[in-house]
């Protein structure tokens, strides 16, 4: 179970900095978009939640998806985060964050996309891209209701 934790973030270059509740677990997505999105992939992330972000004129923001919306830093390039278009911030990629202590990798996402190079996350729950989308359409469709 996850524990929630206040930190702070920020790119590569500063221009980027936050403040959020995130969680301990980290998400390992292995999706196309994840793997070129990063260089390589996975996009390793948590949870968050109460996101306050100090220079937003500073992020470009790619409709990846007809529901996802992804970040970055427009100066330097870092990778920010993910959420759901029109929603709040729902994950942040773990590297930018200044106090990474106390979290480990717990799931790993679209594994059956995960290059042949790179060797599954031991201990880590696994799902395939299927899996995945069968979540969201049951979110989307509870959203419906």
């Amino acid at each position: 179970m996850t524990e929630w934790t206040q930190k702070t973030g920020q790119c590569l270059c500063g221009a980027v900095s936050f403040t959020a509740t995130v969680g301990s677990e980290i998400q390992a997505c292995h999706c196309r978009q994840c793997q070129q999105w990063t260089g390589g992939g996975p996009l390793y992330s948590t949870r968050a939640r109460d996101v306050e972000i100090t220079g937003e004129e500073n992020i470009a923001a790619h409709h990846a998806s007809e529901w996802g919306e992804r970040a970055v830093c427009r100066i330097c390039g870092s990778t920010l985060y993910w959420r759901m278009q029109g929603r709040p911030v729902a994950f942040v990629a773990a590297g930018l964050l200044d106090d990474q202590s106390g979290m480990s990798v717990t799931e790993e996402i679209f594994v059956d996309y995960r290059p042949d190079w790179l060797a599954p996350i031991e201990g880590a729950a696994q799902s395939t891209e299927a899996q995945e989308m069968a979540k969201l359409e049951e979110f989307l469709a509870g959203e419906n209701t």
